[in-house]
């Protein structure tokens, strides 16, 4: 740790530029931080509004407020459509610096995804598990209602919408305006930020760990069709292929499975769920150990190149997250993780 006293000497003895580097970076994060506050706010508000709303236009017998339609366009609408573009408008005052861009190639993009699966795999087993304990066996994954819906609205917004507008907030917006200040310190801040905005314990964990690999893609090539695929081939593998697995299982048959009471016939119509569900599983195994050896192998490999404004290290932690304007946001976050885990 840092002594005030010692922090006073190392800002004496700062020159002039690095001073400026250090202030205008504060300046930028505290922007970031804020427009990021302000989208999580007015889409919650917004949310709470329109939920309120379903409740007086149901007793009227408003039937439409039932709908699938109803329910998506009132969780994603006020995100997208409010929260994003007036975020966007605070985030211009902060000026877009591009990274040095680099190939990236079809090997080194599929080396990514794969890592991209340890990270799914065993950031969900702590989220799970650490929401399970908080909670003391409550709380409940808001996002697998979402995830088991059929609809093809579904399938847009989870697997088409969601990873381009998230790639191009969390990403493109975030890293050309913090990259300046440090790959590496804007790589953890756009997946921190990501994984907070997720408002959610269960998600939180994997959303950090794929977080940094989008951003790394993002950062390495100036381009959002790699991380906006990985983002597309994650969100499907599991909002719709698990799904699909799921409703081939009889899930309340095999809980209560007795193979001393049940017949041949009840076994055999089991058998075929239970093998796909099998399957699925060790697919999502060996993708997870797959990537976590090229994770371990390749990720010394990865290319870090020197910021045009590096930040000090020393400075780094105040900078980044000491700021108003991240705090606040991070609070507000915090809040949310509450509310979802214990009410």
């Amino acid at each position: 740790m840092i002594t005030k006293l010692e922090r006073s000497t190392l800002e004496e003895n700062m020159g002039p530029n690095t001073k400026n580097v250090v202030a205008t970076a504060k300046k930028c994060y505290s922007t970031v931080g804020i427009a990021l506050l302000v989208i999580a706010v007015l889409t919650v508000v917004v949310q709470i509004v329109l939920a309120v709303a379903a409740q007086v236009w149901a007793a009227m017998g408003l039937e439409f407020v039932n709908s699938t339609w109803f329910s998506w366009l009132s969780t994603f609408v006020p995100l997208y459509l409010i929260g994003v573009p007036i975020g966007l408008l605070i985030l211009r005052r902060v000026p877009m610096v591009t990274c040095s861009k680099m190939k990236l190639g079809g090997k080194n993009f599929w080396v990514l995804l794969l890592m991209c699966f340890p990270m799914m795999y065993f950031g969900n087993l702590v989220g799970t598990l650490l929401s399970t304990i908080l909670s003391g066996g409550s709380a409940q994954n808001g996002l697998m209602n979402y995830a088991m819906d059929t609809s093809l609205l579904k399938v847009a917004v989870m697997v088409i919408v969601a990873p381009l507008v998230e790639e191009y907030v969390f990403r493109k917006q975030l890293i050309d305006r913090c990259g300046r200040y440090g790959e590496k310190t804007a790589i953890v801040f756009s997946a921190i930020t990501f994984a907070l905005f997720h408002m959610n314990l269960f998600q939180f964990f994997y959303a950090f760990g794929m977080g940094l690999i989008f951003a790394y893609a993002y950062i390495r090539t100036n381009s959002l069709r790699y991380p906006v695929m990985m983002h597309m081939v994650i969100n499907f593998m599991g909002s719709v292929l698990a799904p699909w697995v799921l409703s081939h299982v009889d899930l309340e048959a095999l809980a209560n499975m007795n193979s001393q009471a049940m017949d041949e016939a009840a076994l055999a119509s089991l058998l075929p769920g239970m093998m796909l569900l099998l399957g699925y599983m060790a697919l999502q195994l060996g993708l997870a150990i797959t990537g976590l050896v090229l994770l371990i192998v390749k990720g010394r490999q990865l290319v870090f190149l020197p910021a045009e404004e590096e930040l000090p290290q020393n400075h780094r932690l105040k900078v980044v997250y000491g700021n108003w304007g991240f705090l606040l946001f991070t609070i507000f976050c915090a809040v949310i993780f509450g509310v979802n885990l214990f009410l």
